[in-house]
């Protein structure tokens, strides 16, 4: 049990933070820790469960611990850094450079009717159809990224054969399609999360996140695929080297 002096000048939920971070910087609290509930830390440090929620929500704020409606406040794992601001590469080829093992949850892929803005952004003539395709990536046992991928069924016939839980899509598209991945436009936005995407990634509704729409090109600067990617911002950091001239 810590020791929580009462009488130091020290904030006492500033003293719980530190003893907080203690146990997760010594390996006692590993990532996805669960933490007891704040009734019962209040209770073992015999002090007040509003000492205790201020405590959480600072370290919460800090990206230290992340708390998951209807199941808890867990410790935050590893955090991934990915230079989707920089280059063209997908998250799977991000996870796996740097050694990072991780697991993919296919939830769909479907055909549906080309309709705006896919149409437009794959350059689709009306009544054609556009493949959907919907994973959940997670790390740490924990999802990070849930995508949404739309692709011409014309240019990729048969999409709906591959395992996207074991293949990558880039990779079906480069190796199987013969079409060379050349440039991308990305476009990111800050946004809370809203019900359908707090669900898929475990987080409380409003939560921060980050979303990424690009659009990739081939050689000829043909449209490729269209992608909506939502990331948790507490397990993402997007990165970026800039050069001035």
């Amino acid at each position: 049990m810590p020791f929580i002096d009462k009488n130091s000048p020290e904030p006492l939920y500033v003293q719980v933070q530190t003893w907080m971070k203690q146990k997760i910087n010594s390996g006692e609290w590993s990532p996805q820790h669960k933490l007891l509930s704040e009734i019962d830390l209040a209770a073992s440090l015999e002090i007040s469960r509003g000492t205790i929620k201020q405590a959480i929500k600072n370290l919460i704020d800090e990206g230290v611990l992340v708390q998951i409606h209807g199941k808890g406040t867990f410790v935050v794992g590893r955090q991934i850094e990915s230079p989707v601001a920089e280059r063209l590469v997908s998250i799977a080829e991000t996870l796996d450079s740097n050694k990072n093992e991780f697991s993919t949850v296919l939830l769909g892929i479907e055909l549906i009717p080309a309709v705006n803005p896919f149409d437009q952004h794959l350059g689709l003539s009306k009544g054609e159809s556009l493949y959907f395709l919907r994973r959940v990536r997670s790390f740490d046992h924990c999802p990070v990224v849930y995508l949404e991928n739309y692709l011409s069924a014309k240019l990729f016939p048969n999409l709906d054969k591959y395992n996207f839980e074991k293949e990558t899509l880039f990779s079906i598209i480069e190796r199987d399609y013969g079409l060379s991945i050349r440039r991308g436009k990305r476009s990111f936005v800050a946004c809370g999360s809203d019900e359908r995407i707090s669900s898929l990634l475990e987080i409380d509704v409003g939560t921060p996140i980050i979303l990424l729409e690009q659009v990739t090109y081939s050689a000829d600067n043909a449209p490729l695929e269209y992608s909506k990617v939502w990331l948790r911002s507490d397990r993402m950091k997007l990165t970026s080297i800039l050069e001035r001239s």
